[in-house]
């Protein structure tokens, strides 16, 4: 994990662009937007617009569940059209380039969504939040704490290393809520008024979510 953070670190520091940047400047493979779950039945789809969309595409076989492999053409039509019909990660870090489809399948059959496989070449989980002046700790952490407890419940990216970059005004102070998932695993770039940290764990699953810090 060491060597992803100084990557990142280094993208923060030089650019705007931090995943342009790293797609040229690592040797790592960097994805945005990567694709992790994707609606499994016709059934747990509410909204009517979402539906029809989906049904003009064929999304839904005979017995009302999706497929499990989809091309970079087919992701890039849900998330631009029917973005209720599918997650995606800020970025994934991959020991290697990806090629072919994105693949995905559900615990149980009637589940809401199918989670994204393939582990085998997944290095580590980068999610990025910004926060202005009137966003509280306790907002803070609650959206930390959503990206995390969601994330953990894919088993493919639960096992590999999370990130967390997040950018706040200098007057906003979150280093307990960074001491206190990440333990000494944070960094921070200043950025003018802002200042932007990054937090990692080397396994996902090994974050401790038991205790709060701000009581909810």
């Amino acid at each position: 994990m060491k060597k992803i953070i100084s990557d990142i670190h280094n993208g923060i520091q030089n650019s705007r662009k931090t995943i342009e940047f790293l797609t040229k400047n690592s040797s790592w493979t960097w994805v945005a937007n990567y694709p992790i779950a994707i609606v499994n039945e016709i059934n747990r789809v509410t909204d009517e617009e979402s539906l029809k969309n989906l049904e003009n595409v064929n999304f839904f076989n005979e017995e009302g569940f999706s497929k499990n492999s989809y091309t970079q053409k087919e992701i890039n039509h849900l998330v631009e059209n029917i973005p209720t019909s599918i997650k995606t990660a800020y970025c994934l870090c991959l020991k290697k380039k990806h090629n072919g489809d994105y693949n995905f399948k559900e615990k149980f059959t009637h589940d809401r969504w199918k989670k994204v496989t393939d582990e085998d070449n997944f290095e580590a989980l980068v999610e990025l939040s910004k926060f202005t002046d009137v966003d509280s700790s306790t907002v803070i952490e609650t959206e930390l704490r959503d990206i995390m407890r969601s994330r953990k419940e894919i088993p493919s990216l639960k096992v590999i290393g999370f990130v967390w970059i997040v950018t706040v005004p200098k007057t906003t102070n979150i280093v307990n809520i960074l001491e206190h998932y990440f333990l000494d695993n944070h960094i921070y770039v200043e950025q003018g008024r802002k200042i932007t940290y990054i937090a990692w764990g080397d396994r996902l699953a090994d974050i401790n979510m038991r205790y709060f810090v701000n009581t909810p």
